[in-house]
């Protein structure tokens, strides 16, 4: 054998085995994207088994560059085949190594969504507020610790404890504090000077903000801090755990009631509670947003119910069914708001989403904008001026005129019905536009775990997202929002003071549950 056939028969062995390695990386890269793809259940059957067939034909093609012709001399002709099947299957590792992560974030975001609201860690129970006078120089906890700090006995009395305990840690010293009987005990003797600071539940000071005898305490008082209790906080403090307004619910009043016969073919009722705030953490509180979203997917039909927030209703927590403001059922849980819906409706709620506006500006940029029909013109503080008639937005446009309140005599009311239109809008873009959807699904659903957190199972999205991306079907969405006559009642949450309520208006109600029934039997809506 001449030195010219052993050089070209070595060369054609080191290639035979480079071509080998290129040939296993390239299979393997796109099993496990076809894997990854089949797994987050997600995609429709067509996409996936046309990604599975083009990526065996590319690897075939792939194949043939590589290993035919190894035998004979190299030329350029061969050459260049080997060099464009190395490109291919440098491209192919590229896109299956990105399209997995990007599968990887879409799987991530939709367990973000429908994750317990504290991402990690171990959840607060509870949130203590400091508060000073709001003429008091004091900025910061330091700023206190030499002040007297005033405690109310009852149900949150070890809350208190925990919240000075976690004072004095922050400070290095031990803080001086005094009980008393009540948290408007607490106000009173802080707006006279009796006090320096006090330590109250924010969920109670949210409620004692809207009676007609303490509305003025956010101007009169300045937050200090916000101190999360978790039990591990209460584990050392003496006394008898209670339950709180401000607590997780570990037995709600309404747990979900999944569907049966499967959510794509069974209707149900999606409760949207949330707060007008870009506040990341999600915590039991007042709901600003109360929208039942009824959803039947036969018909593909949406109703979007909108019930104000000061609707005076029964609270689920009073044995003797006493009324209390639709916001202030946020505080015992969202469980508490759903049944008390569900109660008003005649209904059951079966699923519940928190909401808040975190996440709204990129949902809508990442849909390309979003036109709304707007009933009335208007113009916010911070500038933007909304026409009436169609008008598209983009996030921060959307973000503003989902906010307001001020500008409408309806005031929350008008709020909430715009908030519908936004939700409309939203469904409307992301069920019009295939190609958008796809092409920021990632994006769109990193977007959405900034908004909301969802008790709907990641595998009934998953099943929800495969049959929009089936077929993209038109949804056909109604809006409604009850109505009512003001008010100014005691509210089971605040019995000692009256605040600001709406009586419902029994017709309004009425159509509502109408409405409600109408779309669950399968009926069209005018």
């Amino acid at each position: 054998m001449s030195s010219r056939q052993t050089h070209d028969t070595a060369g054609s062995g080191l290639w035979k085995a480079f071509a080998a390695i290129v040939f296993i990386i390239q299979a393997l890269a796109s099993a496990a994207l076809c894997i990854k793809a089949f797994s987050l259940g997600m995609i429709p059957d067509k996409y996936l088994y046309g990604l599975v067939i083009a990526l065996w034909l590319v690897l075939m093609i792939s194949a043939l560059l590589l290993f035919v012709g190894t035998d004979r001399p190299v030329n350029a002709s061969l050459a260049v085949k080997r060099a464009f099947a190395v490109v291919i299957a440098a491209a192919i590792c590229f896109t299956a190594v990105t399209g997995y992560k990007a599968l990887s974030s879409v799987k991530t975001a939709v367990d973000e969504v429908t994750a317990d609201n504290i991402a990690s860690g171990e959840a607060p129970v509870a949130f203590m507020n400091l508060y000073v006078n709001a003429k008091d120089p004091a900025r910061t906890a330091s700023d206190c610790k030499s002040y007297v700090v005033g405690t109310a006995v009852g149900e949150n009395a070890r809350n208190s404890k925990a919240a000075l305990n976690k004072m004095a840690v922050e400070t290095g010293t031990a803080v001086k504090s005094k009980e008393y009987a009540s948290e408007e005990d607490l106000i009173y003797a802080l707006y006279r000077g009796k006090l320096q600071a006090v330590i109250i539940n924010s969920a109670k000071a949210e409620i004692l903000t809207e009676t007609t005898e303490f509305e003025g305490f956010i101007g009169k008082a300045r937050l200090i801090k916000e101190y999360d209790i978790t039990e591990s906080d209460l584990e050392f403090i003496p006394g008898k755990p209670e339950e709180t307004s401000d607590t997780r619910e570990t037995n709600p009043i309404q747990s979900d009631q999944a569907v049966e016969g499967g959510i794509t073919t069974t209707p149900f009722i999606l409760y949207i509670s949330g707060s007008d705030t870009r506040n990341k953490q999600f915590k039991t509180s007042r709901s600003d947003v109360n929208i039942l979203m009824v959803v039947n997917p036969k018909t593909r039909q949406i109703l979007l119910l909108n019930t104000p927030r000061d609707y005076y209703i029964p609270n689920p927590k009073s044995a003797e069914g006493e009324r209390d403001k639709l916001t202030h059922l946020g505080l015992y849980g969202v469980g508490c708001s759903m049944q008390g819906l569900g109660d008003l409706y005649g209904c059951t709620v079966n699923y519940s989403a928190q909401i808040n506006f975190t996440g709204l500006e990129t949902l809508v940029d990442e849909l390309g904008g979003i036109t709304v029909d707007n009933p009335q013109e208007f113009s916010v503080i911070n500038g933007y001026h909304y026409k009436k008639g169609k008008i598209t937005l983009n996030g921060k446009e959307a973000l503003a005129y989902a906010r307001e309140r001020h500008a409408f005599t309806a005031g929350d009311n008008m709020r909430g019905q715009n908030q519908m239109r936004i939700i409309t809008a939203i469904i409307n873009k992301a069920t019009s536009n295939k190609s958008k959807v796809l092409m920021n699904y990632s994006g769109i659903l990193n977007a959405l775990s900034g908004m909301f957190k969802t008790s709907l199972p990641s595998s009934d999205i998953e099943k929800l997202v495969k049959m929009q991306l089936t077929d993209m079907a038109q949804w056909k969405i109604t809006t409604y929002a009850v109505t009512g006559k003001n008010g100014s009642e005691t509210t089971y949450s605040s019995p000692n003071y009256k605040a600001y309520v709406m009586w419902p208006d029994d017709r309004s109600v009425a159509e509502g549950a109408s409405k409600i029934r109408k779309v669950m039997d399968g009926k069209i809506l005018p």
